[in-house]
């Protein structure tokens, strides 16, 4: 969260790919990678671009790594933390149970779970968690994740 709140600066969003692996229900990141890292995301006060090519590096780098893609994280200007049509068009995984976390204010600290948007694909689209489900569902174990290159 530092990192993307420092990339934000104030003024632009920033964004995040949480990867991991799965191990029965558990979906767990092990490792994340910033979109400014893998290219020039060109980020600007409500948007941002990660380039096809910097999308299949990702995957391959995953693939060696025998990793799965587990979550994004983007940035808002404000306390809105919904997907926006365009969030939900350009999402860099569709597959059902991926999610998608917004976080508001460009990511200024305080960070708490409850006032960020925790979204999950189903196979109806885009479903938001309750602040009750963030609670008893989402944990966050360990703060020392790698956002080096995972080869």
């Amino acid at each position: 969260m530092e990192e993307l709140e420092d990339r934000s600066g104030g003024w632009r969003e920033s964004a995040a790919i949480l990867c991991g692996r799965v191990v029965g229900a558990d979906w767990m990141a092990e490792t994340v990678r910033f979109h400014h890292h893998l290219c020039d995301d060109r980020g600007r006060p409500l948007s941002m671009h990660l380039t096809e090519d910097a999308k299949f590096r990702l995957y391959e780098e995953l693939n060696r790594a025998e990793l799965r893609l587990i979550a994004a994280i983007h940035t808002h200007p404000h306390e809105w933390v919904e997907l926006s049509w365009i969030d939900q068009r350009n999402q860099i995984c569709s597959r059902k149970d991926f999610w998608s976390i917004v976080a508001p204010w460009y990511g200024k600290s305080p960070w708490k779970l409850e006032d960020m948007g925790i979204h999950i694909r189903t196979g109806d689209g885009w479903g938001r968690l309750t602040v009750e489900q963030v609670r008893s569902h989402v944990r966050i174990e360990g703060a020392s994740w790698n956002h080096t290159n995972i080869e």
